[in-house]
């Protein structure tokens, strides 16, 4: 349940993010330049909090590469892109395209993860494709 709560958390606030992002990107901002205050912030806050809370440094090469490509697939290269995407479309539409990455997810965790990938997984893949769909074809 626990993860549940988290997961809706999350799903509010990348939901309210597009919307400043948006208005911080009408002045012409260059996309890096964007990108990089963007992930200032989120470095510089989230450094502040590890340090108040626990300040060790305990974590494997390992999981520092995996770490590093994740945050430069998800931290860098998806957020210009969706960048791009909020500052020549309407966040409105935008953003529920962007948000198919479960999608992605599902399929890559049963690629490389051997997660399974039962019927119902399936149907919630297809639901996304046709709610991405639906707002895409609305065009408002």
């Amino acid at each position: 349940m626990r993860g549940v709560i988290f997961a809706l958390l999350a799903s509010l606030v990348w939901g309210l993010a597009p919307v400043f992002i948006k208005i911080g990107l009408k002045s012409e901002v260059n996309n890096l330049l964007a990108l990089a205050v963007h992930n200032l912030s989120a470095f510089l806050l989230a450094s502040v909090l590890y340090m108040l809370i626990d300040g060790s440094f305990v974590i494997g090469s390992k999981e520092i590469v995996f770490l590093v490509l994740g945050g430069i697939l998800s931290g860098f290269l998806g957020l210009f892109f969706f960048f791009e995407a909020i500052r020549h479309g309407n966040v409105s539409i935008v953003s529920p395209i962007a948000s198919t990455s479960p999608l992605w997810s599902a399929l890559f965790a049963f690629l490389i993860l051997g997660e399974s990938l039962n019927l119902q997984k399936l149907l919630g893949v297809l639901l996304i494709i046709s709610g991405v769909a639906l707002l895409t074809l609305s065009k408002t």
